[in-house]
């Protein structure tokens, strides 16, 4: 072999000893860094990890009583109106008046049904809350925009 072979040869090897150590060590240094970030210490990731259960159950439950607080609230207006509704029908004494009255029934009933449905939803997680909450307001607008279309016409 002459000189040049052998010195590249020689270079060549020194590098790839050294790239061999970088990667290696490289590696390492990484595991080391990632279980250090995962186990960390145990005791106060569980305490975090409790404290962040108990905050996100908190919110939670002050969500549901807003919700059931506003949605009570809701359905004793329309108690309310559905009494002024059945006190105006009585004095009228036209034959529009069964119809109005039968109309008046579908609604009280429905708006009793929601407040049977709020009483008795239980607690199954956050994605059927949401899903609940969403049926429940579109019934609740529903009912809403009833009972105004049932007074705009009992007026006209």
């Amino acid at each position: 072999m002459n000189y040049k072979t052998k010195t590249s040869s020689t270079i060549l090897g020194f590098a790839s000893v050294a790239i061999a150590i970088i990667l290696f060590n490289g590696c390492k240094l990484a595991t080391k860094d990632k279980d250090a970030t995962v186990t960390g210490d145990p005791k106060e990731n569980l305490v975090e990890a409790k404290e962040s259960l108990d905050k996100a159950r908190k919110d939670y439950v002050l969500k549901y009583e807003a919700f059931k607080l506003e949605s009570d609230n809701k359905i004793a207006e329309n108690e309310k109106i559905i009494a002024e509704l059945k006190a105006k029908a009585k004095m009228d004494g036209d034959a529009a008046k069964q119809e109005f009255e039968k109309e008046l029934a579908a609604l009280e009933q429905k708006n009793q049904s929601l407040k049977e449905k709020m009483s008795y939803y239980k607690d199954e997680g956050s994605k059927e809350w949401e899903s609940f909450k969403i049926e429940f307001d579109r019934d609740m607008d529903n009912l809403g925009k009833a009972l105004k279309d049932l007074t705009k016409n009992n007026t006209d």
